[in-house]
């Protein structure tokens, strides 16, 4: 079991939180283009949210409608979006000011990649299944190394103390990576499940649902330096602001990645 594992919502409302960019609310009321938030932190003046640059369901029948904020009456707690799209009650929104949720979710993935070879997971795999007179099988994605593989026995069972020798098999580096069978020592029965184990990188984030085994601290500030990052434009005051919080926040994360330290072991898949 992973030490860390957060969704990408929970580290897109943690970072947005940093950045001092998130409103969460509750829909009720909804209707064409509008719906009434009656949560005590949304009581703001007419027109509070116009400037917002996106309300965004994260949660509920509507999850993942998107749009702009047009107007807020306080008296009603209603708010307008375009394009119109109609919400149901208890759905869950974020509003946000300064960044999209797509911003944050690509600094989020950019800050996944960066340890692509730093970062790395325990994978096992059991997608392949041996055919007749088959030697070569290919790597399954994202395997970094490979420690150990067991073939199944008839009833798709496995023996895990007992794995395939490592003298009958080896990686075949081509343009598609393969697992080899030497063919002299070793010739797999057919139609057996292999389960190959070793370890991975990190995946990036393609849904709201999906975890992250990172250290959030890193993920955070570095996702944190490539916003700020994102918004200097040249020597105005607006850009220094944010050339300084970039420096801070990069400062963490690359002290962050500096206490990653991953037991690699096995045979190397591709060259890291």
């Amino acid at each position: 079991m992973a030490i860390f594992s957060n969704t990408r919502i929970q580290l897109r409302h943690k970072l947005s939180r940093l950045m001092n960019d998130l409103v969460t609310g509750v829909v009720s009321s909804p209707a064409s283009g509008t719906f009434v938030c009656a949560t005590t932190h949304w009581e703001k003046s007419d027109d509070y949210f116009n400037d917002f640059i996106e309300v965004f369901c994260y949660s509920g029948t509507g999850v993942g409608t998107s749009g702009n904020p047009t107007d807020w009456a306080n008296s009603t707690h209603t708010l307008t979006f375009k394009p119109v799209a109609t919400l149901t009650a208890n759905d869950l929104v974020e509003l946000h000011q300064r960044f999209s949720v797509d911003e944050y979710n690509d600094a989020i993935n950019h800050a996944v990649d960066q340890v692509a070879n730093d970062a790395l997971v325990d994978r096992v795999d059991e997608t392949i299944t041996t055919a007749s007179s088959t030697w070569r099988y290919a790597v399954p994605a994202q395997f970094l190394y490979i420690d150990a593989i067991y073939i199944g026995d008839s009833t798709g069972a496995f023996n895990t103390k007992e794995p395939i020798d490592p003298k009958y098999w080896r990686i075949s580096k081509e343009a598609t990576l393969y697992v080899e069978f030497v063919k002299e020592f070793f010739t797999p029965t057919a139609s057996r499940k292999l389960r190959i184990i070793g370890m991975a990188s990190p995946s990036i984030l393609d849904t709201d649902t999906e975890a992250c085994s990172i250290d959030p601290e890193y993920i955070l500030q570095s996702a944190k330096s490539f916003l700020h990052q994102s918004r200097i434009r040249g020597s105005d005051k607006d850009s220094e602001f944010h050339a300084s919080q970039m420096a801070i926040s990069r400062k963490i994360s690359d002290d962050k990645r500096k206490e990653m330290s991953t037991n690699r072991s096995g045979r190397a898949v591709v060259e890291v």
